[in-house]
């Protein structure tokens, strides 16, 4: 017996199936979510030294196309295929010599002090703790009730401190002399950048090959679309990362110089949380400055107001000049979105998030104003905003509707004789020759 089978129901067969599929899943994952999240953490502990490998890649790459645009000279009389395998080989090994040597720069100069620094914090909490009683006694004098508990909560404070002392300082102490736990990060670390060096070297043929695979399964239209939306990636996080990394090294180092003449203390440190902060935007300043002042504040409070200004005049100066300058206009993402996408990835990511969260939305703002500009055009309405900031009603204006002339109308109208038009015609032709 031959079965006969309807396309048409086949189809909507194979969709609901797809679809009560989806759904049981779904299902399981909620139930299986603390297990399927420990598999993810797993595989992505697996995959660190590949994330760490890319990283580090996408940082040192702008620094081998610098390298490599100027060691071209050196290497254009050599044959064309070996000028390029030698020149990659330099401008590689060049670019990693400079990357290790900010990377062990950084570690050798500033985390010893910095430790130093949270050390002899912990060593003075006592002569803090004093100094903040003396100000609850001044300021609260007259309120003997908010006084009391002013001073039992720093009593607390105090004991709670020195036991945090007792715990920490040895750890602390380990940290300095490289003994406490960083060896999976030093590991990821090395084999990220054994990684890294294999990508930059072939840099060119993972991406082809990437290309390869994304054009033998995609539609031409969407493929695209993902080519498009990768190159505005690159273009966006490279431009904003790089550019921001740059530009808060310097006002790190704007700071400790501006620090060190003032007679700051714990200038390493301050500078160092400065600069760190200095990648977040907007909230970068605030976040860095608040908690040091509060810190100056603690050991000597006369200074603490000539810190603010300083730090007030180095981010004008970082807002206005530095920044402009190393950043130019890479995320193109009006002031109300950055304070948005900060405010949402930081609440979801934390740190990480604010730092990534202007790109990843600039990215995001880009194409939805792309996708929303093609459907105007579609509709055949204007792209600019300014047409949308009043009544909208004038976009959708109806023509006048066309009313039949009367009898007696088309009576009045004097319609020239088609004769007439002939020879007006012929005479305009003769007067047109005539003038040749």
């Amino acid at each position: 017996m031959k079965l006969y089978t309807n396309r048409r129901y086949a189809t909507i067969a194979f969709y609901a199936v797809i679809v009560i599929a989806i759904n049981v899943l779904l299902v399981l994952a909620l139930f299986k979510l603390p297990s399927i999240v420990n598999t993810l953490m797993g595989f992505l502990s697996v995959l660190s030294p590949v994330i760490w490998g890319l990283v580090i890649a996408f940082l040192m790459n702008p620094i081998m196309v610098k390298i490599e645009k100027l060691c071209k000279r050196a290497f254009s009389k050599s044959k064309k295929e070996q000028s390029g395998k030698l020149l990659r080989a330099c401008s590689v090994t060049l670019s990693s010599i400079v990357f290790l040597g900010i990377v062990i720069g950084l570690i050798a100069i500033v985390i010893p002090e910095l430790i130093n620094s949270i050390i002899d914090i912990f060593n003075n909490a006592s002569t803090i703790a004093g100094n903040v009683q003396g100000w609850i006694n001044k300021i609260f004098r007259n309120y003997p009730d908010i006084e009391a508990a002013a001073t039992s909560v720093l009593k607390d404070f105090n004991t709670n401190i020195g036991a945090i002392i007792e715990r920490i300082q040895p750890m602390l102490e380990n940290i300095l002399t490289g003994a406490w736990g960083v060896v999976t990060v030093v590991k990821d670390f090395l084999l990220g950048f054994i990684v890294s060096i294999y990508m930059l070297c072939s840099k060119e043929k993972l991406l082809a090959q990437i290309k390869k695979i994304i054009i033998s399964i995609t539609r031409k239209k969407n493929c695209e679309r993902i080519m498009n939306f990768s190159s505005e990636a690159n273009k966006i996080f490279s431009g904003f990362i790089t550019g921001k990394i740059i530009d808060s090294i310097i006002i790190g180092l704007l700071c400790f110089i501006g620090m060190t003449i003032m007679d700051m203390p714990y200038n390493i440190m301050i500078s160092v949380l400065i600069g760190v902060t200095n990648i977040i935007p907007f909230f970068g300043p605030f976040i860095g400055a608040i908690p040091s002042a509060l810190l100056i504040l603690l050991i000597e409070p006369k200074k603490m107001i000539f810190f603010l200004i300083f730090i007030l005049i180095l981010q004008q100066f970082d807002g206005n000049i530095l920044g402009p300058k190393i950043l130019g206009d890479s995320t193109g993402l009006p002031g109300f979105w950055v304070l948005i996408s900060l405010l949402v990835f930081g609440g979801m990511f934390g740190f990480v998030g604010m730092v990534l969260a202007v790109p990843a939305f600039a990215l995001l703002y880009s194409f939805s104003r792309s996708y929303v500009e093609e459907k105007l055009r579609k509709k055949k309405l204007p792209v600019e905003t300014s047409f949308y900031m009043n009544d909208i009603e004038h976009l959708y204006k109806k023509p006048k509707e066309r009313v039949p002339l009367t009898p007696d109308q088309l009576n009045d109208l004097d319609i020239p004789l088609i004769d007439y038009v002939n020879e007006a015609n012929d005479l305009g032709i003769e007067d047109e020759s005539d003038d040749e």
